[in-house]
C-alpha cells in the first residue's frame, strides 16, 4: 500500500475527530452564549420595567397632587357658594361645585390608573427578577460543568492537533496541498473509502473499473471523476479488498 495514500486516510481520521471535537466546543460554546444573552435580556427588561415605574411614580404624585389642589379648590367653593346673598350667586356657586366635583372624579380616576400602573410594573419587575436570580442560578451550575468540558476538550485538540501535525509531515507538499484545498471544499472529507460495489464513500458515485482497479490493487492515489476526493481502500496481503472485520 502506498506509505502516501495510508498516511492520507490517517490524516483524514485524525481531523474528522479534531473537526468533531471542535463541533462539540461550538455547542457548549452556544449554549453558554445562549443563557448569557438570556440573563442580559431580563436585565434589560427589568430595567425598562424600572424606567417606565419610574414615570409612573412620578405621574402618580402628580395626579395626587392634583386631587389635593382640586379638593382645596372645592372647599374654597363651597365656603363661597355657603356666603351667597342672591339666587343667582346660590346657582353660580352650585355650578362651580358640580364641575369641581366632576374634576375631581376624573383626576381621581387618572389617579387610580397611574397606581395600577405602578403596582402592575412592580409585580412584573419582582416576576423578571425571580427569572433572573433563577437563570444565574442555573447558569452558575451549568456554566462550571460546560467550561470543564470545553477545557477538557480543548486539552484533547490540542494533543490531537499535535498528533495531526506529526502525520502531515510526512505526506509530500502537493499532496498535502491538495488533500487541505479538498478539506475546505467537500465539508471537512478530503479521503474517503471505495465500498464494497465499488462506490465513492463521498458522494456515492460508481468509480470507473480502471480507477477502481488502481486504487484497491496498487493503492495509486486517484480521485472520484464526480467529487474529486482522493479514494482509499484497504486491501489485504494477497490484494482482494478487506473486510472491515479483518481491520
Amino acid at each position: 500500500m502506498s506509505s502516501q495514500l495510508e498516511m492520507l486516510f490517517q490524516l483524514q481520521a485524525l481531523d474528522s475527530r479534531l473537526q468533531e471535537k471542535q463541533r462539540v466546543i461550538g455547542r457548549y460554546e452556544a449554549e453558554l452564549a445562549a443563557r448569557r444573552a438570556a440573563i442580559a435580556a431580563c436585565t434589560a427588561r427589568i430595567d425598562a420595567l424600572a424606567a417606565s415605574r419610574k414615570d409612573s411614580v412620578a405621574q402618580r404624585a402628580f395626579a395626587e397632587r392634583k386631587v389635593e389642589d382640586l379638593q382645596e379648590a372645592l372647599k374654597h367653593k363651597r365656603q363661597r357658594a355657603q356666603k351667597a346673598r342672591n339666587e343667582k350667586e346660590v346657582r353660580a356657586g352650585q355650578d362651580e361645585v358640580t364641575a369641581a366635583l366632576e374634576e375631581i372624579r376624573e383626576s381621581e380616576t387618572v389617579l387610580l390608573d397611574a397606581m395600577t400602573r405602578v403596582e402592575d410594573l412592580e409585580k412584573q419587575i419582582e416576576m423578571a427578577k425571580v427569572e433572573r436570580s433563577e437563570l444565574e442560578n442555573q447558569d452558575h451550575r451549568q456554566v462550571s460543568e460546560a467550561e470543564a468540558r470545553i477545557e477538557a476538550l480543548r486539552a484533547e485538540l490540542a494533543a490531537e492537533r499535535e498528533a495531526r501535525d506529526g502525520a502531515a509531515s510526512g505526506i509530500e507538499q502537493a499532496l498535502r496541498k491538495k488533500y487541505d484545498s479538498l478539506l475546505e471544499r467537500r465539508a471537512g472529507i478530503a479521503v474517503v473509502e471505495v465500498d464494497m460495489t465499488g462506490c465513492c464513500g463521498g458522494c456515492h458515485v460508481q468509480i470507473p473499473p480502471q480507477t477502481l482497479l488502481e486504487v484497491r490493487r496498487t493503492a495509486s492515489v486517484r480521485v472520484c471523476p464526480m467529487c474529486q476526493r482522493i479514494l482509499f481502500a484497504l486491501v489485504t496481503e494477497t490484494g482482494a479488498v478487506a473486510d472491515r472485520g479483518e481491520r
